[in-house]
């Protein structure tokens, strides 16, 4: 059975790569010379999708010829900067997240199209959702890392998942950076333990600029207090934000402070909810914080994050916020984890690139259990990696409450069918 979790030092590995017929994606969009070289390379290699950037589709820079350069924001910000005083807590990350014997992986099929981007942890019950965009799946398993449910199919393997999130109902949301889309997973009012992974698959959105349709959806996330789902609607430099019947109520568009004819394209966010606002991931090298109930433009001021020898983010892809409102980034070009504190100040980090226990290979999405454990898509090393484990566990009695869903128009049903358990 695959899936099972392991500890001590992991397997070596070796790098997989993809034919290209293996990725089908074709952009639409004539191009010639180097942007469809870079195109190629792409559809080459999937994960990569994840930090490239379209050209803008809506805005246009009355300056033509001038290419923006992040780098040299006058307004951006250099968190080493920042004067913050950290904590007795904050000081033992560190130790905690570094520490082998507290880190376990979840070896995942060993196939070369195994790529898992993207993971969510549904906190009631510890389960953990993985999205792999190399097998076109969705695998679900417990916190030992049992694999319980795989969602596949012939509407998935099209699909192609690179982002998903699970909601405390239990509504599944994924998202398609190459087919401009979301499917949204509502659990059937059911009180069937044996199939409980039984859904209404719904399709959200196509592609475009216009409301309700996306350009690269990138980050996807659920604020649990009221089911409202934001969507880094990358390609078009916005933030969608939709109501739980699918709606879309309002639209965030980030542009830099002071600087209208630049936008920004958000990448992936979280939630910090005692500050009431997100933190977001832009072009893959910066963050910035937005209140939480913004509609329209919003100018914010870039935040690099840097740590103590001057190194940055490069590609950053995964966000999380822990219960102390702590921010965790996957900087997956320098295959580590970052934390930082609720303001953006650099802690420590963890990890290395390599393929051994505690070791990192472009780690994609990331999550965190209600004790601190960090749970991390491995994507080079075809694995999930979970660090800070706690060694003693108390088992979860509480179920998540199923709501029922009033879904109207903002979505349209695909199929209803019971996805059944794969192992």
């Amino acid at each position: 059975m695959q899936g099972k979790l392991n500890e001590g030092h992991g397997a070596e590995q070796t790098s997989s790569y993809y034919q290209q017929e293996y990725y089908n994606y074709e952009n639409p969009y004539k191009k010639k010379g180097v942007s469809n070289k870079i195109d190629r390379f792409v559809q080459r290699f999937p994960v990569l999708g994840r930090f490239y950037k379209q050209p803008p589709s809506v805005f246009d820079s009355s300056e033509p010829g001038q290419q923006f350069n992040y780098d040299e924001m006058f307004n951006s910000i250099v968190s080493n900067s920042i004067t913050n005083e950290l904590t007795a807590d904050d000081l033992t990350l560190n130790e905690r997240y570094s520490d082998k014997r507290r880190i376990q992986y979840i070896k995942l099929q060993a196939k070369d199209q195994t790529q898992p981007v993207d993971i969510s942890i549904h906190h009631q019950t510890n389960k953990i959702y993985l999205c792999d965009v190399g097998r076109s799946l969705v695998e679900i398993f417990d916190i030992n890392g049992t694999r319980e449910h795989v969602i596949s199919g012939t509407v998935m393997s099209k699909f192609q998942p690179t982002a998903i999130v699970v909601a405390s109902d239990r509504r599944l949301i994924v998202a398609s950076y190459f087919n401009h889309c979301l499917h949204m997973y509502y659990p059937n009012d059911t009180s069937n333990q044996v199939n409980c992974y039984s859904y209404k698959q719904f399709k959200l959105g196509t592609k475009g600029n216009q409301i309700h349709q996306f350009y690269n959806p990138a980050g996807i996330a659920v604020d649990n207090s009221d089911g409202y789902l934001y969507v880094c609607d990358r390609g078009n430099y916005r933030v969608q934000v939709i109501t739980p019947d699918g709606i879309c109520e309002r639209i965030i568009e980030l542009f830099i402070h002071n600087k209208k004819n630049y936008p920004l394209d958000p990448v992936q966010l979280a939630f910090q909810p005692k500050f009431g606002r997100l933190v977001c991931i832009i072009g893959g090298t910066a963050i910035c914080f937005i209140p939480k109930y913004t509609n329209g433009p919003v100018y914010v001021n870039p935040l690099y994050i840097t740590d103590t020898n001057g190194l940055g983010l490069d590609n950053a892809s995964g966000l999380a916020i822990d219960t102390h409102d702590r921010i965790f980034i996957s900087d997956t070009d320098h295959h580590r984890i970052v934390i930082c504190t609720p303001d953006g100040y650099f802690i420590t980090s963890f990890g290395m690139e390599g393929c051994g226990l505690g070791q990192l290979k472009r780690p994609c999405g990331l999550d965190i259990t209600n004790d601190g454990t960090v749970v991390v898509t491995d994507s080079g090393n075809k694995r999930i990696q979970l660090f800070g484990l706690i060694r003693e566990r108390t088992p979860v009695t509480n179920n998540p409450r199923r709501e029922s869903s009033n879904v109207n128009s903002g979505l349209f049903l695909i199929e209803e069918h019971d996805l059944a358990a794969t192992m």
